[in-house]
């Protein structure tokens, strides 16, 4: 396993022109910046399938028989090849390890939400599909942080996902040896900051969820990868602005007493200023992160915090 996390992302958002028509829709903040810092695998279905470039534009259709993937124009069903093929590369994309998937909106094959399903002889189509290649993926590895490009564009839900992905690919990097009991409750009480400033109730339910499955008698890589299947339900929704405020006054607090009265108040004055909207987190965390290092506070809980993602993608300082 690479020491970057592995993203899978939709070929054309990394600017191979696999797309319909020829083109690609390459994602720049992606391919310029974030992937300095994560190894992208690129994932087209619809070429995988055998589907040519540039190919007739296929649709989901929804029939007696429930949801297909057809060419319409000549009347061409894929929805067999498409769901065999997602199986088959979703295991693989597994089994290397990736860390998180960036869909194309939109796509029949593979859009997240809100995709165009025909009826069989209507012309209008509602918004209430999922790309038939990531509906199974999903189904197949829920555990597994995704989302679409467009998304991506607002910069508290992208550093919001890259947080995931690194969160997963943290416990990727520590179980691929194995899982035990320990091991797990460290990983979660290595987060347990992380995951409270992201969704307060996750740290306390997921720390009970351990316990339980343990006391049952459950084997412990059942037991992790139903944690990180839970753990990924949670953090599903974006946080809150006072919630990661919140967690910094909670790392304020390891070392409070060792500041000066000045100092003291700077800082309280600087995450007060974030909490209410009038600069950017990156300016908090980077003190917090300054007295860290100045009193040797060398403690994952912390850092899994103030670092959830490298500083270097630049989104902190836009959020």
């Amino acid at each position: 396993m690479t020491d970057k996390p592995i993203l899978a992302v939709s070929s054309c958002l990394l600017g191979q022109r696999v797309r319909y028509n020829g083109d690609a829709a390459e994602f720049r903040p992606l391919t310029r910046k974030w992937g300095k810092f994560l190894k992208l695998v690129p994932v087209c279905p619809e070429v995988g399938i055998g589907m040519g470039t540039p190919r007739p534009t296929i649709r989901l259709v929804k029939t007696s028989d429930g949801i297909t993937i057809k060419d319409p124009k000549n009347d061409i069903d894929y929805t067999s090849e498409m769901s065999e093929f997602a199986q088959i590369k979703s295991d693989y994309l597994a089994s290397i390890g990736i860390s998180g998937f960036v869909f194309k909106k939109d796509s029949p094959s593979c859009g997240l939400e809100r995709v165009k399903v025909y009826r069989e002889n209507n012309p209008q189509a509602t918004r209430d599909g999922r790309g038939l290649f990531s509906m199974i993926f999903t189904s197949l590895y829920p555990h597994i942080p995704v989302i679409e490009e467009g998304r991506l564009t607002d910069p508290k839900q992208a550093e919001h996902f890259l947080a995931r992905v690194h969160f997963f690919h943290q416990w990727q990097e520590i179980g691929k040896e194995g899982w035990s009991a320990e091991k797990l409750m460290d990983f979660h009480n290595e987060n347990k900051l992380f995951l409270v400033s992201r969704e307060p109730s996750s740290e306390t339910e997921l720390g009970q969820f351990i316990t339980t499955q343990f006391e049952q008698g459950e084997h412990p890589d059942t037991v992790a990868l139903s944690y990180m299947t839970k753990a990924q339900e949670y953090l599903s929704v974006l946080t809150k602005d006072e919630r990661i405020a919140h967690g910094m006054e909670r790392v304020m607090g390891k070392f409070s007493d060792r500041l000066n009265s000045d100092e003291k108040q700077e800082l309280v004055e600087v995450i007060n200023h974030f909490r209410e909207g009038s600069i950017p987190r990156y300016a908090p965390m980077v003190l917090l992160n300054h007295y860290m290092n100045r009193f040797n506070l060398n403690d994952r809980s912390l850092t899994r915090f103030t670092k959830p993602v490298p500083i270097e993608l630049g989104l902190m300082s836009r959020i």
